[in-house]
């Protein structure tokens, strides 16, 4: 940082500072466009997430109930045996989205259980209700993970955004004025110089 009583200003310098001014300004234009539209985008999510944990819930407790049920009349352990008749597993992909630098998940199912065709009626239409809520199980990991970490990084360019206007550019622009200032009193001195020193050189003359 430059201090008036370390050295002597030069127009150089100032010429210098000004460029990076205007340099800040354009990051700092930037930041601010970077950070509306992380908030817009933040708003979209947080509307897309508003309810789903609730309704997801609701339904997870539906489900429970109709596995209490199917375990009253068919019995624990036929339950479990058709649980276990299940072929094959559930396999997902992980693949990584990027939204104005922020980086977050979408998972993918890839492979899932396949029903028995002998299987119970009442279980069947339970199996395939839990199906459809794991999906929305997955889709509600998706958006409050993408919530999280979008936030954070809108925290991150809000205080930069802060920064750069309340700290360093008016910084700048203080230094700027007065190097400004103390360019345009030594012109002025040195004016002053020059015409006190031609009019000793006019006095000689005559």
């Amino acid at each position: 940082m430059y201090s008036m009583g370390e050295s002597r200003p030069t127009k150089g310098y100032l010429i210098d500072l000004k460029r990076r001014v205007v340099f800040l300004e354009h990051g700092f234009e930037l930041l601010k466009l970077k950070r509306d539209n992380l908030a817009k985008e933040l708003k979209i999510t947080i509307d897309s997430l508003r309810g789903k944990r609730d309704r997801l819930i609701t339904k997870l407790e539906e489900i429970y109930k109709e596995l209490s049920a199917a375990n009253v009349v068919l019995g624990p352990i036929e339950v479990k045996s058709y649980a276990l008749a299940l072929k094959g597993h559930l396999e997902v992909e992980v693949l990584p989205k990027n939204i104005m630098g922020v980086n977050y998940p979408q998972i993918r199912v890839t492979s899932k259980p396949q029903l028995n065709d002998d299987l119970d009626i009442t279980l069947k239409q339970t199996i395939d209700q839990s199906s459809v809520v794991l999906r929305q199980i997955i889709e509600l990991a998706e958006l409050e993970t993408k919530v999280v970490r979008i936030a954070e990084e809108f925290g991150r360019t809000n205080r930069k955004v802060n920064v750069l206007r309340d700290i360093i550019i008016p910084t700048y622009n203080s230094r700027i004025k007065l190097i400004t200032e103390k360019l345009d009193e030594e012109t002025l001195e040195e004016l002053v110089r020059m015409k006190i020193s031609r009019g000793v050189s006019e006095g000689y003359r005559k």
